[in-house]
């Protein structure tokens, strides 16, 4: 296992960067999401981004969701992230949208300076 500052848990969420992160022990070859021992699915891209700019407003407009990003679930799929001021937002959340998975982080109240 990665000494990673980001990995908090064995089900953390991996954000999109510049340079791809995977947790130890996968490999970047194939779509996300492959499962071992099936070929990988190369998946259309920008369908992901498309769905998360059709519904940021939307979700941003749930109280106590704090931000919107693009991600991956503990497993490597394709999944849109929210961030939450805290633990109790989470009921209030889809478990989906436009059939993606949902992941979540609480992150507390997210203050923007300009």
């Amino acid at each position: 296992m990665s000494n990673s500052k980001f990995m908090q848990s064995p089900s953390a969420i991996f954000e999109d960067a510049a340079m791809s992160y995977l947790p130890d022990g996968t490999s970047d070859q194939g779509a996300p999401g492959a499962s071992l021992g099936q070929p990988a699915q190369p998946l259309p891209q920008g369908l992901l981004e498309a769905a998360k700019r059709r519904n940021e407003r939307s979700l941003l407009a749930i109280d106590g969701v704090e931000g919107v990003s693009l991600g991956q679930t503990a497993v490597g799929k394709e999944a849109i992230v929210l961030y939450l001021r805290d633990a109790s937002v989470k009921r209030r959340v889809p478990s989906q949208v436009e059939g993606y998975p949902v992941e979540t982080s609480i992150t507390g109240q997210i203050d923007i300076q300009r």
